[in-house]
């Protein structure tokens, strides 16, 4: 076990959890601005974070979207305590019994464990329709100790101490659609319907012994995963207020949205149900509320808070994320923009996790759109203490996305990232029915015919039939 680390990473590749899903931020502009994106949400993406930003006619951008994401977090000293003992095992000169109590301490803190994730999708819009594929996978590694470990067990590989690998892989394939309410101008809501196949994965990594092989995890991970399918439902509203009062200063939007209300559940696997698991693991629902303004049609500003405490693969860790972005668009010409994003981002469930900085870019040319960014925690950890001190962030997540867009339009800065601005309506302007325009069309012709009799009968007397 050269790298553990690296190694479950790695597994993260083939599928993930025993509990339920954290919040992924999917897409790199709201990776960029702190996670957030409820009440920002925008093009195909929009289907994720409010489907009932879909029916915006100021955010109808039409095309492609193709996001891409992973994220990694420590909490404790899990990898710590378990390369310790991998070290000690490889030199069995240096090896203490106190030495070996210290590393199974290290290992056995409570609320030990790591965090993987990957994120990805293609999503597609036309007008207020949105047809998506989404994929999520969640992992934890969760220590379990071997409390009469020896220098004699260790050196040996007889010791039982272990890693347990929670992960469930959920595929999506839905549809959602938005509109705006007739009688509430301003206001829309929306949903989406979805198709979801999941595999369940559950295996035992035990540290110390000889027959141990980290190039097989990911086999024997996958091999005793178990699908099954269901369906989710999501759920959304937006409040577009600067079309409900149009003094409203700094266009400001309020948004909701739910996620898997109807709390689907999928088939444990075999070993799972051997380790005591009891019922099906469960997708529990996700409610999140967000808020953003923009003060110019070149600065944006966008934060989101969860309103669920959502479980997480590692046993006793929970997320509840708050979000906080800024998002300045250099250029903001309808053929070229630069967006230039930054943004914190912190788990309020979890005392003491710290905050993530995060920060992105785009480059947009024409209807062709790229985004990158990531996040990271200043705090860094200790994964090994015997022999070569290493240590990494606490925390990290990195995304790309590349997006074809077309339509949508100023939303004064709202869409900058998307192209085709100039040709939209203004966010203030109210469609004009086919009917009022010839209505208009026709009371002109008669204005026109009147001052034409006018001209050719100077005395103005009426003429005979």
């Amino acid at each position: 076990m050269k790298n553990i680390a690296l190694s479950l990473f790695v597994l993260t590749l083939g599928a993930a959890p025993s509990a339920a899903l954290e919040w992924h931020p999917l897409g790199a502009r709201a990776v960029g601005m702190g996670g957030a994106g409820v009440a920002s949400a925008q093009g195909p993406l929009a289907s994720y974070w409010n489907p009932a930003a879909l029916g915006r006619p100021t955010a109808n951008a039409y095309g492609l979207q193709i996001p891409v994401g992973v994220h990694a977090a420590l909490t404790g000293s899990v990898i710590e305590g378990a390369q310790d003992l991998e070290a000690l095992k490889d030199d069995p000169l240096s090896i203490t019994q106190a030495k070996v109590d210290t590393a199974l301490s290290k290992l056995n803190s409570p609320g030990n464990g790591l965090r993987l994730g990957v994120d990805g999708g293609i999503d597609f819009k036309v007008g207020s329709l949105a047809i998506f594929t989404n994929t999520f996978l969640d992992m934890g590694a969760v220590p379990t100790v071997d409390a009469s470990a020896t220098t004699t067990t260790v050196v040996n590989g007889t010791n039982n101490s272990k890693l347990t690998l929670k992960g469930v892989q959920v595929l999506e394939f839905g549809v959602g659609y938005g509109r705006e309410l007739g009688f509430a101008p301003g206001l829309y809501v929306g949903g989406n319907v979805k198709l979801m196949s999941a595999r369940v994965g559950y295996y035992d990594y035990f540290v110390l012994r000889n027959n141990n092989d980290d190039s097989n995890m990911l086999t024997r991970f996958k091999d005793g995963a178990r699908g099954s399918s269901n369906f989710g439902v999501d759920l959304g509203v937006l409040w577009d207020v600067s079309r409900t009062f149009e003094a409203a200063p700094l266009h400001p939007r309020i948004g909701l949205v739910g996620r898997n209300l109807n709390n689907p559940k999928f088939k444990q696997p075999d070993a799972a149900v051997a380790a005591g698991a009891i019922g099906k693991f469960a997708v529990n629902p996700q409610l999140r509320m967000g808020a953003s303004l923009s003060p110019f049609n070149w600065w944006n500003i966008t934060s989101d808070l969860d309103l669920t405490r959502n479980l997480t693969p590692v046993d006793n860790v929970a997320s509840r994320q708050f979000g906080l972005g800024n998002e300045f668009n250099v250029f903001n010409r309808p053929w070229i923009n630069i967006p230039l994003r930054v943004g914190l981002m912190r788990n309020l469930a979890e005392t003491g996790s710290g905050t993530m900085l995060t920060a992105g870019a785009g480059l947009n040319f024409l209807h062709v759109i790229v985004d990158v960014s990531g996040a990271v925690s200043p705090k860094r950890v200790t994964t090994q203490s015997q022999g070569k001190e290493k240590k990494i962030p606490r925390e990290a997540r990195a995304a790309v996305q590349l997006s074809i867009l077309f339509g949508g339009s100023d939303d004064r800065g709202d869409l900058s990232s998307e192209a085709g601005k100039a040709a939209a309506p203004k966010a203030d302007e109210q469609p004009v029915s086919t009917e009022k325009v010839r209505q208009e069309a026709e009371k002109a012709q008669k204005a026109l015919e009147t001052e034409s009799g006018k001209a050719s009968d100077p005395s103005g007397a009426p003429k005979q039939p």
